[in-house]
């Protein structure tokens, strides 16, 4: 089992331990909240921990919490490979072996929900419940509208900085690849986003943990889509927010948090 060390600034105003952990050749950051039985929090795309700055004190109130930036992203260091999620999802199963995690549960947003999904896949032995925020398991199709994907296409480096600019200049001042690194982490996920994931319903089938569906009802990822993914996995719970966008966890986090809570703290196995 690999071993993890700790960063100098070990506690902060939340009581979070700081570490970073090897995994495939980089050095994974990752915090750790509050105690009881694991929650594993997966960011989105472009993102890092601070994905779930609006429902890890929440979480951390029942639950040991733990949130990683998977590699690189955030402050952990790129390994020079491409961005694919099946690898993002052996990183994870990595870094819940690491931990001693087993038994988790686990909420993805985003890029963060098709990795839960495939950690749920390949890996049934390690999740106990699994929340699926705004996630998808097919490429193009999830898509809203034909714009989003065109913007997806024609996206560069510096539109994306013009468009995000906050998340871009988080990236440059975290990485420890420094911020000429970002056109490089920037293409990287271009190209797994055009052309990725790519699940199969029968894959999804396989699904055994207890399954939250979450999204807005203004989402990028259709309403279509996301009903499809909550009907291919057995016995799954949908929830559709109300006036919600792709950014419901950090824009609308009191309407998100409380279905959540409310099933990762269910006593039972949720029923359809």
């Amino acid at each position: 089992m690999m071993k993890s060390y700790y960063v100098a600034d070990e506690i902060d105003t939340m009581q979070a331990t700081k570490a970073y952990l090897p995994i495939k050749g980089s050095q994974v950051y990752y915090e750790t909240h509050g105690n009881g039985e694991p929650v594993l929090l997966l960011h989105g795309g472009f993102g890092t921990v601070e994905d779930f700055t609006s429902q890890t004190p929440e979480l951390a109130k029942h639950f040991k919490v733990v949130a990683f930036d998977r590699i690189g992203h955030g402050r952990s260091s790129d390994n020079g490979e491409p961005f694919h999620y099946a690898t993002m999802a052996e990183e994870t199963v990595d870094l819940i072996e690491s931990l001693s995690l087993k038994g988790t549960s686990l909420m993805g947003w985003s890029d963060g929900a098709v990795v839960a999904i495939l950690v749920a896949i390949s890996r049934p032995d390690l999740v106990k419940r699994l929340v699926s925020v705004s996630g998808c398991f097919r490429t193009p199709e999830y898509f809203a509208s034909l714009a989003d994907l065109n913007w997806m296409k024609s996206a560069t480096p510096e539109s994306f900085r013009r468009d995000a600019p906050t998340r871009v200049a988080h990236y440059e001042e975290v990485s420890p690849d420094g911020p000429g690194h970002y056109a490089v982490f920037f293409e990287k996920t271009m190209k797994m986003w055009l052309n990725e994931p790519d699940i199969r319903k029968e894959e999804l089938a396989k699904i055994e943990a207890p399954t939250l569906v979450i999204a807005g009802d203004r989402d990028v990822i259709t309403l279509d889509h996301t009903i499809e993914l909550f009907r291919s996995v057995k016995d799954a719970r949908l929830c559709i927010v109300p006036g919600a966008t792709h950014n419901l966890l950090s824009k609308r986090p009191e309407a998100t948090n409380k279905p959540i809570l409310e099933f990762l703290l269910a006593d039972e196995k949720p029923k359809p």
